[in-house]
C-alpha cells in the first residue's frame, strides 16, 4: 500500500455507491488493501449489520454504505490514508482487540472502536442474554429456570477463564503465539458441557507458546471484565452453544449462530434505548464523531 496508489479510489468511492460515507468494517473474507478499495459489494456480514445498526441509532442525516474487508491490518492501512488525505467521506470501524487494554490507540479522527475486545463482546452482556430468554420462553416458569442456569454457568466460566485471559494478553503483547486459537475459538471448550474450559488444552497451548509457567502479567482482568476483555469469538461461540444447550430442553426450534448474534445485536440497542447499559452507551456516544 502506498499513498499515491490509494488516493484516487478513496476520494471517490462514496460517489460510486451513491452515498455520503463509505464505512469499512472487519468481518467476512480477508481482503488486501487494493481489493478493499475496489467497488464490489462485501456487505451482509454480521460486522456490517452491527455497525449499520449503531449508525441507525445515531440518526445522522447522511447516507452510508458498509463494506467488510476482513482483518484489522487492511482497516489500519485505510485509516492511515484517511488521515493523510484528510477525508470526510470514509470511516473505518474496528475491534479493539487488546489495544485499548494495553493503552494503544490509532490516531484517526474517523475511526470507531468497540468497547470490549470486539463487537461480539459488546452485544453479549448478561442482561442481553437474559432478555433473549424472556423473548423466547417468557420470564416465569421455564424462562426463570433457564436464566438461573445461564447465570450459574457464565459466572463459573468467567471465574475459570479470568487467569487465562491475562495469559493471552501477556502472550499477545509480547508477539508470542496466542493462547486462544483465533481460527478455532472453541478448541479450548468442552463441547459436551459448554462453556467449561479444557484446562489441559490451555496448558498445552501455553507450552507451545514457549512457556512452562504463566508469563509475567501485563494487565489485570477482574471477573466482571472477562466477558468484555476476552477474545470475542471465544466468548460469542461459547455463549451461543451454552444458550442453545440450556434452551434445548424447553425450545423445540434450533437457533443458528448468525440468528443468535443478530438477535443479540437488536436486543443490545433496545437495551441501550431503555437506559440499562450505561457504560456501553457512553462509549458508543464517543464513537459518533467518526461517522458525522
Amino acid at each position: 500500500m502506498t499513498f499515491t496508489r490509494s488516493s484516487s479510489a478513496l476520494y471517490g468511492i462514496h460517489k460510486f455507491f451513491g452515498v455520503d460515507v463509505v464505512v469499512y468494517c472487519e468481518g467476512g473474507k480477508s481482503l488486501t488493501y487494493q481489493e478493499a478499495i475496489r467497488t464490489e459489494n462485501t456487505d451482509g456480514t454480521l460486522d456490517t449489520f452491527y455497525w449499520s445498526s449503531l449508525v441507525n441509532e445515531y440518526g445522522i442525516d447522511k447516507k452510508f454504505h458498509f463494506k467488510s474487508v476482513g482483518g484489522k491490518e487492511t482497516i489500519r492501512a485505510i485509516s492511515i490514508d484517511i488521515e493523510k488525505l484528510n477525508l470526510t467521506n470514509v470511516t473505518v470501524c474496528r475491534d479493539s482487540d487488546y489495544d485499548r487494554v494495553l493503552g494503544k490507540e490509532l490516531n484517526c479522527s474517523r475511526l470507531a472502536w468497540t468497547y470490549g475486545y470486539s463487537w461480539e463482546n459488546d452485544v453479549l452482556n448478561i442482561v442481553v442474554i437474559e432478555n433473549l430468554v424472556v423473548n423466547l420462553v417468557g420470564s416465569s416458569g421455564d424462562g426463570e429456570a433457564v436464566i438461573h442456569q445461564l447465570r450459574e454457568k457464565f459466572s463459573k466460566f468467567q471465574s475459570d477463564l479470568r487467569p487465562w485471559v491475562e495469559v493471552d494478553i501477556s502472550l499477545c503483547s509480547r508477539g508470542k503465539k496466542a493462547l486462544f486459537d483465533r481460527e478455532k475459538p472453541l478448541s479450548v471448550i468442552d463441547m459436551k458441557a459448554p462453556p467449561s474450559l479444557r484446562e489441559g488444552s490451555l496448558a498445552q497451548n501455553l507450552v507451545a507458546a514457549g512457556y512452562r509457567r504463566k508469563p509475567r502479567k501485563v494487565a489485570a482482568v477482574s471477573e466482571e471484565e472477562v466477558g468484555s476483555v476476552c477474545f470475542g469469538k471465544l466468548i460469542s461461540r461459547s455463549m451461543y452453544h451454552t444458550f442453545t444447550s440450556v434452551l434445548s430442553g424447553v425450545l423445540r426450534s434450533r437457533i443458528d449462530y448468525e440468528l443468535f448474534m443478530r438477535m443479540a445485536i437488536n436486543e443490545t440497542f433496545r437495551s441501550i434505548r431503555a437506559g440499562v447499559l450505561p457504560e456501553l452507551t457512553a462509549h458508543l456516544q464517543l464513537q459518533r464523531a467518526a461517522f458525522e
